[in-house]
């Protein structure tokens, strides 16, 4: 082959490169996304509508989420909605369980899965800096991706993340915890793992924001408890007969009413105080009775309502989200104000 007959083999390549089939079969050069770090909150947020113009061809979406704890439950309702909403416009949404844990072994062969069965656009968890390959090959292969409730730090081709800003929640929770403690104590640490960056950038941010706002409080340990309730329950027991004069828990994922059902069973309820994340019911109950000091919310509906309509105005309107990163509300809810944000 003549060096000018590859030359413009690798100018059609490359031009292909930023196409893809839309939802009406046909070649579209699909808008740029906004800037991967760039950050809005939305007026609309969980509640969103689709625009209306209807698919010319059915399509599909995959929501890859998880249900290893109650936290997903209203994030999985989201999801629903959105289907129900899409549903008459020619798109199926579908909520798929990728497995246990948010980590790439988990999510990238469920994204690899949903490139195979041929979705349209994919909204995925990022725990970890392993999934950003697979974001961008579904990407490179003409399917826009979002992600939503964890997000790696590492730069990749997703369209937008739904979610929490999850470093100023721990700064958050590490302020809110100085002030209960007065700025002294001894304060024990459960996160969900490790590996995850969602749940490292909570621990990180509490412990920045201890060490500016109080540093007289100690940190006693920091455990990962897979966000199994169970176990937190089991760990707090420990961190309380180790430390009889343990001031505090903190929760940065999962399972923090194992935690408290831990304190009130030891008779420690308002005395070790507990700062934790989510709405769930069996959360809300102890914050009700005091015994969670307070818990930071995140819009777990809009985690699972909003990328799959976002996506879907993405491809069938070209409608392209302000920011990389739509932040989710984070209120502060404790016993004094929780008729506000939670109803039963």
């Amino acid at each position: 082959m003549s060096m000018s007959r590859k030359l413009l083999v690798l100018l059609c390549v490359l031009a292909l490169a930023g196409t893809a089939v839309n939802a009406a079969g046909q070649d579209k050069k699909l808008p740029a996304g906004p800037t991967f770090s760039s950050t809005a909150t939305m007026p609309d947020e969980g509640t969103v509508k689709p625009v209306s113009k209807k698919a010319p061809k059915q399509m599909k979406i995959a929501v890859l989420g998880l249900e290893n704890n109650p936290f997903w439950i209203p994030v999985k309702q989201g999801t629903m909605k959105a289907a129900a909403e899409l549903a008459p416009l020619g798109c199926t949404v579908d909520w798929i369980n990728a497995g246990a844990q948010h980590t790439t072994d988990v999510f990238g062969p469920a994204i690899e899965a949903a490139m195979a069965q041929d979705y349209d656009a994919i909204a995925t968890i990022a725990g970890d800096s392993g999934i950003v390959n697979y974001i961008n090959k579904a990407v490179d292969a003409g399917i826009p991706v979002a992600t939503f409730n964890s997000e790696t730090a590492s730069v990749n081709k997703r369209l937008f993340f739904v979610g929490a800003d999850l470093y100023q929640q721990g700064l958050t929770a590490g302020k809110r915890m100085a002030e209960v403690l007065k700025g002294k104590g001894k304060v024990a640490i459960i996160t969900g793992l490790f590996a995850v960056e969602a749940h490292e950038l909570r621990r990180k941010g509490f412990e920045d924001s201890l060490a500016k706002e109080a540093p007289g409080i100690t940190i006693v340990g920091r455990v990962e408890n897979n966000d199994k309730a169970d176990t937190a329950y089991s760990q707090a027991q420990d961190f309380m007969t180790a430390n009889p004069d343990l001031s505090a828990i903190y929760v940065t994922a999962g399972g923090p009413f194992g935690a408290a059902k831990a304190v009130q069973d030891a008779g420690k309820a308002g005395k070790v105080k507990i700062v934790s994340y989510d709405f769930v019911d069996e959360t809300m109950a102890f914050v009700k009775s005091g015994v969670i000091t307070g818990t930071l919310g995140q819009d777990p509906f809009a985690q699972g309502h909003d990328p799959a309509i976002r996506l879907y105005n993405y491809l069938v309107g070209g409608v392209v989200p302000p920011a990389g990163r739509l932040l989710t509300k984070a209120d502060f809810v404790t016993k004094d104000n929780i008729t506000k944000f939670y109803k039963q």
